[in-house]
């Protein structure tokens, strides 16, 4: 199967995941801060559960499942919209605004090429980094809900968020 087109930033590319992601996956999803904010991803995080994901992300290879890759070549995080907008970064990498840049770069792409009216997101009540991320993108509050948290091993709650094709196209780009 033909892998997408990269998307690049001024900073980042973000592309296909491969076998060679499953390292740097493994590394980046195993600490609790990072895997805890999840909804979806395990803790412990092992091998196994990275190379099903890249399989998973091959076989719908839409908007979802896109590997952040720094200038260095290193891989530092994964952002992607399958129903939602998801992404995570590594420790070492937060706070940097790669989040943001990335996700800039994917909802162009997203808009561009889907009639999607909106996009929605959210955070758990807590993640402050990840609701100033979303904010800083044009999402607005739409409400709460309970939704379960596979690391936490429990129902957390979760601040929705949504972001129009509208607003996405008027915001300023800072």
């Amino acid at each position: 199967m033909a892998g997408r087109v990269p998307i690049r930033t001024e900073r980042l590319v973000l592309r296909d995941l491969c076998e060679a992601d499953v390292p740097a996956l493994v590394a980046g999803l195993s600490p609790f801060e990072v895997s805890g904010w999840l909804t979806v991803v395990p803790h412990p995080y092992t091998e196994a559960d990275a190379r099903a994901f890249i399989a998973a992300t091959a076989a719908r290879p839409g908007h979802d499942g896109w590997g952040i890759e720094d200038r260095t070549g290193a891989l530092v995080g994964v952002i992607g919209i399958a129903e939602t907008l998801g992404f995570w970064l590594a420790r070492p990498y937060q706070g940097r605004g790669y989040a943001t840049e990335a996700a800039r770069a994917l909802f162009d792409h997203y808009f561009a090429s889907t009639a999607a009216e909106d996009l929605v997101s959210g955070h758990f009540e807590g993640n402050h980094p990840s609701f100033h991320v979303l904010e800083k993108l044009g999402f607005r509050r739409d409400g709460d809900e309970r939704v379960w948290s596979r690391a936490q091993g429990m129902d957390m709650v979760l601040h929705r968020m949504r972001l129009s094709r509208a607003r996405w196209e008027t915001a300023p780009r800072d």
